[in-house]
């Protein structure tokens, strides 16, 4: 994406992600990498509160609380994602006849942060139960295609040959606003 000097790379990003959960930085001077981190940050603390719900399953209060900070992440999560479609929107290039993709380039970072935060936290437990290291190339592969279909997609967009429409949510979270 040599056109878009103010996008950060999808190598660059994976790198971020993977850079964070190792060396706890979390911190970018780009403004869309700050949104990505952000996201990839929420994203962590939202795998960290589910476990809360798996471990406190007995305790519904317990249970309950880390549910309503899910629900404020997840709510956090999409105006995220919304920003992010809106900082790559100007990689589409194609008009509405290209074809459209079933994912906008938000979505796919969302997944790639949350490959990332699964890799890492298996890596993590690999070294306590070696069986779980059976994981950890699968998990890498299934990282390293999913930043190949992104590039493509940014590509194709950028070249006009597909295009995408920035994810709106439109989720309620118990607010109409």
């Amino acid at each position: 994406m040599t056109n878009q000097p103010d996008l950060p790379s999808v190598d660059d990003v994976v790198d971020a992600f993977v850079c964070a959960l190792d060396e706890d930085a979390w911190s970018a001077s780009d403004g869309v990498m700050q949104l990505l981190l952000a996201l990839h940050r929420n994203n962590l603390d939202q795998w960290r509160r589910e476990d809360v719900t798996r471990a406190a399953y007995d305790d519904d209060a317990v249970v309950a609380a880390a549910k309503r900070d899910i629900d404020r992440l997840n709510g956090n999560r999409h105006r995220l994602v919304e920003a992010i479609d809106v900082a790559f929107a100007t990689v589409n290039a194609g008009d509405v006849t290209s074809p459209l993709a079933t994912e906008a380039p938000a979505m796919v970072f969302d997944r790639l942060s949350v490959a990332a935060i699964r890799l890492h936290v298996t890596r993590g437990a690999a070294t306590e139960n070696g069986d779980l290291a059976v994981r950890v190339p699968l998990l890498e592969a299934q990282l390293s295609e999913l930043a190949t279909a992104l590039r493509g997609l940014l590509t194709d967009a950028a070249a006009g040959r597909r295009r995408f429409a920035p994810y709106r949510s439109l989720k309620l979270y118990g607010d109409p606003a």
